[in-house]
């Protein structure tokens, strides 16, 4: 059976409700309040089976006061039923609410004249003409007219012929699409705890179900569902579905949140969008507060312009919305926006970037990136999404965070963008994406950055892989400089030497002078034997520019020709070898010695014993047991 939702629209009391009650035989007027005055609310819900069709009623408020109300439901519907009492014909919440649907992307309905009992057959054909020309170039253009009467039932038999025939050729909503459902009511009963409520805008749920509400990073678990009041095992996308929660709080819910798959969407404050502003709005200022509606959403938002003070009624333009309080939307979803006072719809649009940073309003990078995020198929705005991210770069998770796609379909559209080179696909548990672009321009600075190193430090292998990640890739990921390096490796510009990086082919050349200065050095280290001078002594001894002398001493040290005990003891590492020949010449594996009898074998004070200990002990050749050695 196919699933879908249809919304009624229209302005107070030209029956709504009246028009589900007599579709359905369900009165959608759930509260005393409202079937005592005779006026819808809240939401109100009811269905109606049509055979291979399943048609869920969201009955929205008409009266001005609660369209905020009405926006909760109309969000989540696949088509609508615009109602006008044919004794009144248009009136102001009929052209919002028509106005509503049409910037919330609604495209499909039914326009249903009611109330024809109390009319004659000359003033239907009136009202049917100005409903006809006020739906010139809307969605709702070539929509049917139909008269009915809720009273005495005339029209009811062919609007549900018109109602099954447009709900067959409607799109069904995304059920391969990952979960999500807006909630617009929560409760609690007696022996079952939290229940909530809502139109199940894609994916499904099943019963036992770990879920998360976002915003707020609430898990919970599924207890039971229910979908047209029947206990259900499952609920798919276009259901209006009921939820029952276990260990969630009534106290914790609130209308707005959205349940959801656990650990993969975050909340957000700040949205880039496209507004469009309806063409009997007040021009719209930068800066200005409004209501932002989005789902079963409202929060206060400012509207920060992009490009331009004032937006002109009528006109669209690129918008950062700053909300007051966080929110879940992905990208594509639409929205509304109301003035803050008075409560009036003025505009709405879809929203660009769930997640961007904050940019001023100046920003042309951010202004063209949002055009290109405006157009074309998902695949081509995915590397524009990739590009706009402060880290240059983000994980396939991340990526699906902002879009809410099935892991399959979305790892299969970035294996495929990544195939023609349009990103760059890097092996991880959630894959991480980047640009080509950004990819060159961080090897083309890695090979600056190795290729002045050289320049300046002549006598050095290379520059530290630590040094090149933080002064080149400190605010990407550690698999992007994995792979900028291992990639610059196979194509052969740097080789890897240990921890450092250097030019590919490239050699230390030392000068006649540079090698006069570190034969000086190794004869005077070699000839102190076993207790050698220290660095300041060292560059008094030996007849050379002081400069020469320690860029020489260095160069020894990073080659290992000496090698670094402390601050003030180095030894030449033919010294080492010989001590430790000396050592297994004088102990077996396994005896013991102690300090004194290893000053004793090398005429050394505990100045340098110690030092040469500690390091015979890092290096595995002595083993510490208390206040003795063993030779290993």
């Amino acid at each position: 059976m196919k699933h879908l939702i249809a919304g009624t629209a229209g302005h107070i009391d030209h029956g709504k409700s009246a028009l589900v009650r007599a579709l359905t035989g369900v009165d959608p007027d759930r509260l005393k309040e409202e079937q005592q005055r005779g006026i819808t609310i809240d939401l109100g819900f009811a269905h109606l089976d049509l055979g291979d069709v399943q048609i869920g009623f969201v009955d929205v408020p008409g009266h001005e006061k609660f369209v905020k109300n009405m926006l909760a439901g109309v969000g989540g519907i696949d088509f609508v039923l615009l109602v006008i009492a044919a004794d009144e014909s248009m009136m102001p919440q009929t052209r919002e609410h028509f106005d509503i649907c049409r910037l919330l992307g609604v495209s499909a309905g039914i326009v249903v004249i009611s109330k024809i009992d109390l009319v004659d057959p000359e003033m239907l054909e009136l009202v049917i003409d100005e409903v006809t020309e006020s739906m010139a170039g809307s969605f709702l253009e070539k929509a049917e007219i139909i008269p009915v009467s809720s009273r005495t039932g005339a029209g009811i038999d062919r609007l549900k012929q018109s109602l099954h025939a447009l709900a067959l050729g409607t799109p069904p909503r995304p059920a391969n699409r990952l979960l999500r459902l807006p909630i617009d009511r929560a409760f609690s009963i007696h022996g079952f705890g939290t229940v909530v409520t809502g139109t199940l805008t894609s994916g499904e749920i099943q019963k036992d179900q770990e879920i998360e509400l976002v915003p707020g990073g609430l898990t919970a678990r599924v207890r039971g569902l229910q979908v047209h009041n029947l206990m259900t095992p499952r609920a798919v996308a276009g259901q209006r579905t009921a939820v029952n929660l276990q260990g969630i709080d009534l106290g914790q819910m609130e209308r707005g949140m959205v349940v959801t798959v656990p650990r993969l969407f975050r909340s957000t404050r700040i949205l880039d969008v496209r507004l469009s502003l309806l063409p009997d709005a007040k021009p719209l200022k930068n800066l200005v507060k409004v209501r932002f509606h989005q789902g079963t959403l409202e929060v206060l938002a400012r509207v920060a312009l992009l490009g331009q003070d004032t937006l002109a009624p009528g006109e669209t333009a690129y918008a950062q919305l700053r909300l007051d309080k966080p929110a879940f939307c992905l990208h594509n979803d639409p929205f509304i926006i109301r003035r803050f006072s008075p409560t009036i719809t003025i505009g709405g649009g879809r929203i660009l970037h769930p997640n961007p940073s904050k940019h001023k309003s100046t920003d042309r990078r951010t202004l063209a990136a949002l055009k290109e995020l405006d157009r074309g198929d998902l695949a081509a705005r995915i590397p524009v999404l990739i590009g706009t991210d402060a880290k240059r770069a983000m994980s396939v998770g991340e990526l699906n965070s902002l879009l809410g796609l099935p892991g399959p379909e979305i790892t299969r559209i970035c294996s495929d963008l990544a195939q023609a080179g349009s990103i760059v696909m890097i092996p991880a548990p959630s894959p991480i994406l980047t640009l080509p672009s950004t990819v060159a321009d961080l090897q083309k600075e890695t090979l600056a950055r190795v290729t002045a190193f050289h320049k300046k430090n002549e006598l050095q292998k290379g520059i530290s892989k630590e040094e090149l990640r933080k002064r080149i890739y400190d605010d990407v990921p550690p698999e992007i400089f994995r792979h900028c390096l291992e990639k610059m490796v196979e194509r052969r510009q740097i080789v890897f030497l240990g921890e450092s990086v250097s030019l590919y082919g490239r050699e230390i050349q030392l000068t006649a002078e540079d090698e006069k200065v570190r034969d000086m050095i190794e004869t005077e280290v070699r000839q102190a034997g076993y207790q050698p001078p220290a660095m300041a002594e060292l560059q008094g001894a030996i007849p050379a520019d002081a400069a020469a002398v320690r860029r020489i001493f260095f160069w020894m040290l990073k080659e290992k020709i000496l090698v670094k005990l402390s601050d003030d003891l180095i030894y030449h590492r033919d010294t080492l070898e010989e001590m430790k020949g000396r050592i297994r010449g004088k102990f077996a594996p396994g005896t013991r010695f102690g300090v004194a009898e290893f000053k004793d074998l090398f005429g050394i004070t505990r100045k340098h014993a110690i030092p040469l200990l500690e390091h015979l002990d890092r290096e595995k050749f002595t083993r510490r047991l208390g206040n003795d050695r063993v030779l290993v």
